[in-house]
């Protein structure tokens, strides 16, 4: 992990407002302004804090949330003009430790940052998170692995994606968009919409024997759902 903050906004002023007052407090910051500039940084480095914005151009903060938290439990402050008590409890829902309202004071912001470092400084090296376990699936992530009653299920690199973005964030739906830029990213190539319904078909076989329920929802023309529990699985170090 470097010592670099993460910060996700889209707007270019107020995003390079952040960066200037987190650099001239002698923090290393970089930035991104989008989702798909975000998954980039995110899957390549890991961040000491992430700063992160709730609406974005081409995502759902919220979403993106859930994908870091699939990386590291280091800090996330979500930093937004959105006010209700919704969204601010959608935010600590999906992984997030702290939730400042635009627009903010310079001083509290920095309290808010300070706070969670220190805090999260005490616990940072005592776990380590291993997998995701749902039912008769556990995915371990160090190893890439996803196993269902202890068998081996061999998935491709895109089907491993998918299946990791849906336990993620279940119960909660996961747009289609959303998992197009994930898998884009991932494999460096184009994946289009008709590549993604025949992946999702060969996962939903692989995952599943016959009469068996299917643990995938579809809503059609939005989106997927993992309906089982899915809880993470930590070494402790």
């Amino acid at each position: 992990m470097n010592t670099e903050i993460l910060v996700i906004e889209d707007d270019d002023l107020v995003r390079q407002g952040i960066v200037d007052i987190l650099e001239l407090k002698g923090w290393n910051a970089v930035a991104a302004k989008s989702c798909s500039e975000a998954l980039v940084r995110i899957r390549g480095e890991e961040y000491m804090l992430y700063v992160l914005d709730m609406k974005l151009p081409d995502g759902n903060g919220i979403m993106l949330c859930r994908e870091i938290r699939r990386y590291t439990d280091n800090p996330i402050l979500f930093l937004s003009a959105y006010d209700s008590e919704e969204f601010i409890v959608e935010g600590f829902e999906a992984g997030a430790n702290d939730y400042v309202i635009k627009p903010f004071r310079t001083f509290e912001f920095i309290a808010r940052i300070k706070a969670l470092l220190r805090r999260t400084g005490m616990q940072n090296g005592k776990k380590v998170k291993k997998g995701i376990k749902s039912g008769e699936y556990e995915l371990d992530l160090q190893k890439q692995i996803l196993q269902k009653d202890g068998v081996r299920i061999d998935l491709t690199r895109t089907e491993y994606q998918i299946l990791c973005s849906l336990l993620a964030n279940a119960p909660n739906l996961v747009a289609r968009e959303f998992l197009l830029d994930t898998i884009w990213d991932f494999n460096e190539n184009y994946i289009d919409d008709n590549t993604l319904s025949v992946d999702m078909n060969r996962l939903r076989k692989k995952l599943t024997a016959e009469n068996e329920q299917d643990p995938i929802e579809t809503k059609r023309g939005v989106g997927y759902a993992w309906t089982l529990k899915a809880e993470d699985v930590y070494d402790e170090i």
